[in-house]
Protein backbone atom coordinates (compact mmCIF):
# COMPACT_ATOMS: atom_id res chain seq x y z
CA UNK A 1 0.00 0.00 0.00
CA UNK A 2 1.43 3.77 -0.63
CA UNK A 3 0.59 6.49 1.13
CA UNK A 4 -1.33 8.21 -1.52
CA UNK A 5 -4.04 4.56 -1.45
CA UNK A 6 -3.65 5.70 2.19
CA UNK A 7 -4.92 8.79 2.25
CA UNK A 8 -7.89 8.61 -0.51
CA UNK A 9 -9.20 5.35 1.30
CA UNK A 10 -9.61 7.41 4.97
CA UNK A 11 -10.64 10.93 3.27
CA UNK A 12 -13.22 8.96 1.34
CA UNK A 13 -14.25 7.15 4.11
CA UNK A 14 -14.38 9.82 6.19
CA UNK A 15 -16.21 12.36 4.32
CA UNK A 16 -19.15 9.65 3.52
CA UNK A 17 -19.29 9.43 7.17
CA UNK A 18 -19.33 12.99 8.26
CA UNK A 19 -21.40 13.98 4.77
CA UNK A 20 -18.83 17.17 4.55
CA UNK A 21 -16.41 17.64 1.97
CA UNK A 22 -13.01 16.77 2.89
CA UNK A 23 -9.74 18.43 1.18
CA UNK A 24 -6.48 19.10 1.00
CA UNK A 25 -5.13 21.92 2.58
CA UNK A 26 -2.87 24.57 0.80
CA UNK A 27 -4.00 23.30 -2.90
CA UNK A 28 -5.05 26.69 -5.61
CA UNK A 29 -8.88 26.16 -5.60
CA UNK A 30 -11.68 28.25 -5.06
CA UNK A 31 -13.51 28.73 -1.28
CA UNK A 32 -15.03 25.82 -0.05
CA UNK A 33 -18.42 26.11 1.70
CA UNK A 34 -18.23 25.98 5.45
CA UNK A 35 -18.44 24.15 7.43
CA UNK A 36 -15.45 21.33 5.84
CA UNK A 37 -13.11 19.31 6.83
CA UNK A 38 -9.25 20.03 5.69
CA UNK A 39 -6.26 17.93 5.83
CA UNK A 40 -2.75 17.93 5.84
CA UNK A 41 -0.24 14.83 5.65
CA UNK A 42 2.60 15.39 7.90
CA UNK A 43 4.43 12.66 7.07
CA UNK A 44 3.72 10.20 4.51
CA UNK A 45 6.37 7.82 5.67
CA UNK A 46 7.66 6.95 9.00
CA UNK A 47 9.81 4.18 8.88
CA UNK A 48 10.19 1.33 11.57
CA UNK A 49 13.47 0.26 13.11
CA UNK A 50 13.52 -2.27 10.68
CA UNK A 51 14.79 -3.74 7.41
CA UNK A 52 11.27 -5.02 6.56
CA UNK A 53 10.65 -8.57 5.17
CA UNK A 54 11.82 -9.53 1.38
CA UNK A 55 10.96 -12.40 -0.81
CA UNK A 56 10.60 -13.20 -4.19
CA UNK A 57 7.69 -13.62 -6.47
CA UNK A 58 7.80 -15.31 -9.83
CA UNK A 59 5.42 -14.50 -12.53
CA UNK A 60 5.09 -16.02 -15.68
CA UNK A 61 9.03 -15.65 -16.70
CA UNK A 62 9.62 -12.81 -14.73
CA UNK A 63 10.85 -12.56 -10.86
CA UNK A 64 10.15 -10.01 -8.82
CA UNK A 65 11.57 -8.82 -5.46
CA UNK A 66 9.59 -7.25 -2.54
CA UNK A 67 10.36 -5.33 0.56
CA UNK A 68 7.44 -4.80 2.97
CA UNK A 69 7.38 -3.41 6.01
CA UNK A 70 4.91 -1.99 8.67
CA UNK A 71 4.86 1.89 7.93
CA UNK A 72 2.93 4.79 9.70
CA UNK A 73 1.78 7.88 8.62
CA UNK A 74 0.48 11.06 10.32
CA UNK A 75 -1.52 13.48 8.60
CA UNK A 76 -4.04 16.89 10.83
CA UNK A 77 -7.18 17.05 10.37
CA UNK A 78 -9.35 20.52 10.74
CA UNK A 79 -12.38 21.22 10.96
CA UNK A 80 -13.74 24.63 9.81
CA UNK A 81 -16.84 26.50 10.13
CA UNK A 82 -17.66 30.40 10.45
CA UNK A 83 -20.13 32.35 12.35
CA UNK A 84 -23.66 32.62 10.45
CA UNK A 85 -27.12 33.25 9.73
CA UNK A 86 -28.54 30.15 7.63
CA UNK A 87 -31.97 29.91 7.13
CA UNK A 88 -33.04 32.43 10.03
CA UNK A 89 -30.91 30.69 12.39
CA UNK A 90 -27.59 31.68 13.83
CA UNK A 91 -24.92 29.27 13.74
CA UNK A 92 -21.77 29.60 16.19
CA UNK A 93 -18.92 29.03 14.03
CA UNK A 94 -16.61 28.34 17.25
CA UNK A 95 -19.53 25.66 18.54
CA UNK A 96 -20.16 24.03 15.06
CA UNK A 97 -16.30 23.10 14.27
CA UNK A 98 -15.50 22.09 17.52
CA UNK A 99 -18.53 19.52 17.09
CA UNK A 100 -17.34 18.63 13.64
CA UNK A 101 -13.87 18.03 15.21
CA UNK A 102 -15.05 15.61 18.07
CA UNK A 103 -17.17 13.55 15.68
CA UNK A 104 -14.38 13.44 13.14
CA UNK A 105 -12.05 12.18 16.07
CA UNK A 106 -14.91 9.61 16.95
CA UNK A 107 -14.92 7.96 13.87
CA UNK A 108 -11.16 7.10 14.43
CA UNK A 109 -11.77 5.83 17.85
CA UNK A 110 -14.67 3.52 17.00
CA UNK A 111 -16.05 2.85 13.44
CA UNK A 112 -13.23 4.76 11.16
CA UNK A 113 -10.85 2.11 12.92
CA UNK A 114 -13.18 -1.24 12.74
CA UNK A 115 -13.47 0.20 8.72
CA UNK A 116 -9.72 1.28 8.09
CA UNK A 117 -8.71 -2.05 9.59
CA UNK A 118 -10.99 -4.10 6.85
CA UNK A 119 -8.54 -2.55 4.62
CA UNK A 120 -5.35 -2.98 6.04
CA UNK A 121 -4.50 0.57 7.78
CA UNK A 122 -4.46 0.51 11.72
CA UNK A 123 -5.32 3.39 13.69
CA UNK A 124 -2.43 3.57 16.05
CA UNK A 125 -2.85 6.98 17.79
CA UNK A 126 -5.78 9.92 17.97
CA UNK A 127 -4.71 12.95 19.39
CA UNK A 128 -6.86 15.74 21.47
CA UNK A 129 -9.50 18.12 19.61
CA UNK A 130 -7.56 21.55 19.77
CA UNK A 131 -8.20 24.95 19.16
CA UNK A 132 -6.64 25.79 15.54
CA UNK A 133 -8.29 29.77 14.74
CA UNK A 134 -6.94 31.63 12.59
CA UNK A 135 -7.79 35.48 12.58
CA UNK A 136 -8.96 36.74 9.33
CA UNK A 137 -8.89 40.71 7.90
CA UNK A 138 -12.75 41.18 9.57
CA UNK A 139 -14.31 37.67 11.52
CA UNK A 140 -12.07 35.02 12.76
CA UNK A 141 -12.52 31.67 11.12
CA UNK A 142 -13.26 29.05 13.97
CA UNK A 143 -11.22 25.80 13.79
CA UNK A 144 -10.73 22.54 15.71
CA UNK A 145 -8.61 19.90 15.10
CA UNK A 146 -6.42 17.25 15.82
CA UNK A 147 -3.76 14.60 14.58
CA UNK A 148 -4.21 10.64 13.39
CA UNK A 149 -1.27 8.42 13.30
CA UNK A 150 -1.92 5.37 11.00
CA UNK A 151 0.05 2.20 10.10
CA UNK A 152 -0.24 0.58 7.03
CA UNK A 153 1.68 -2.14 5.25
CA UNK A 154 4.37 -0.46 2.12
CA UNK A 155 4.91 -2.96 -0.52
CA UNK A 156 8.04 -2.49 -2.58
CA UNK A 157 8.55 -4.28 -5.63
CA UNK A 158 11.42 -4.15 -7.98
CA UNK A 159 11.89 -6.81 -11.07
CA UNK A 160 14.83 -9.43 -10.33
CA UNK A 161 15.19 -10.44 -13.51
CA UNK A 162 13.87 -13.55 -16.00
CA UNK A 163 13.75 -16.73 -15.42
CA UNK A 164 13.78 -18.40 -19.01
CA UNK A 165 13.31 -22.35 -19.82
CA UNK A 166 16.88 -23.97 -20.22
CA UNK A 167 17.64 -27.32 -21.19
CA UNK A 168 20.12 -29.45 -18.74
CA UNK A 169 21.19 -32.66 -20.30
CA UNK A 170 18.59 -33.06 -23.20
CA UNK A 171 15.86 -32.23 -20.85
CA UNK A 172 13.65 -29.61 -20.81
CA UNK A 173 13.42 -27.53 -16.80
CA UNK A 174 11.98 -24.62 -15.99
CA UNK A 175 13.94 -23.20 -13.09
Amino acid sequence: MTPKEVRNMVTSHLENYLGLQVYRAGQVAPETKLPCIIYSIISPYIAEPTMGFYDVEREANEAYLHRRERAGMSLSFTACSHSRDENGVYIQGEDEAMEIAEEAQGWFLLSGRSELSLAGIVVEDVNNVQQRNTLMVDEEANRYGFDVLLRYVRDDKMAAGVVEKITVKGKEKNE
